[in-house]
């Protein structure tokens, strides 16, 4: 009894175990690695910042920023997630060049999006993130309230446009990012409120919900990214504005920037499209 039920086990178990090898050797196995873009930005900046200072300060502004995106494994052809932060060191001066405004400022978003093809090589995502700002801006000759605080969380819609195309031997990714921030919550203090009084316990009047008509933002970067297949170089401008209008305090913060980075492990353009069982899906194009 023992030897027939041996002999009746054992085929099905080496059938069943032939069949789980085939099955793995015809697996897919998708590869979605990060791609990074570590950036140095450099440019010009104006603030107009009335509860420091009616008047107008410029100057220079430096920064350094980061964006990692991965496809999903859900849906790795259609679906990404990225992840962006930056900071920003800004040296101002009044119009007269008589007093001096400094500036720190640090920001984070993350979201997903979903991409599509277009006709003409052309890939499209729309999407939304999340995004944390802060910093403070720093009047060195204003006894009063030398400093204002920024602070903000946001829900905002992204959107890009990419396309990628060839001079020679060599493979070029232009691309245009833009961020809208369309729901807010940010801080403001009352007009000639000092941060004593918010110390003491004034707290009333300090947060504001934010939409287009009095905290209008946008962050938008124009690149262009040569792709050298292990590694990728990236050149771009960055425009960005941050207007806000609460309590009677206005505040324009307007940003251009050139903007220098590379991607390390380069962005897909120079790897040859693997076949299956093996496939690599790149989330920038």
């Amino acid at each position: 009894m023992i030897m027939v039920i041996l002999i009746t086990v054992c085929p099905c178990g080496v059938f069943s175990q032939n069949a789980n090898d085939s099955l793995h050797e015809n697996r897919s196995f998708t590869s979605r690695p990060v791609t990074g873009y570590y950036s140095l930005e450099i440019g010009g900046k104006s603030v107009l910042a009335t509860y420091l200072s009616p008047l107008k300060y410029q100057g220079t502004s430096y920064g350094l920023s980061g964006q990692w995106s991965k496809a999903m494994p859900f849906n790795p052809r259609h679906v990404i997630m990225h992840f962006d932060a930056s900071a920003a060191f800004d040296n101002l001066w009044n119009p007269a060049g008589t007093a001096r405004m400094i500036g720190l400022n640090a920001g984070f978003k993350w979201g997903m999006s979903w991409r599509s093809d277009l006709p003409a090589k052309i890939q499209f995502t729309a999407g939304g993130t999340i995004d944390i700002d802060g910093g403070a801006y720093y009047l060195l000759r204003n006894g009063n309230n030398p400093v204002q605080a920024m602070a903000s969380a946001a829900l905002s819609a992204r959107a890009s446009l990419s396309r990628p195309f060839k001079i020679g031997n060599f493979d070029f990714l232009l691309t245009d990012v833009a961020s809208l921030p369309s729901l807010s919550a940010f801080f403001c203090p009352d007009y000639g409120e000092t941060y004593y009084e918010i110390y003491l316990g004034n707290h009333s009047g300090l947060a504001h919900t934010g939409w287009w008509g009095n905290n209008f933002r946008i962050d938008n970067l124009l690149s262009l990214t040569i792709d050298f297949g292990r590694t990728a170089a990236m050149i771009g401008y960055r425009f960005k504005a941050d207007t806000q209008w609460a309590n009677n305090l206005n505040t324009k913060i307007f940003t251009h920037s050139f903007v220098i980075g590379i991607v390390p492990g380069g962005i897909g353009l120079k790897k040859k499209k693997e076949r299956k069982p093996s496939e690599t899906i790149y989330s920038i194009y």
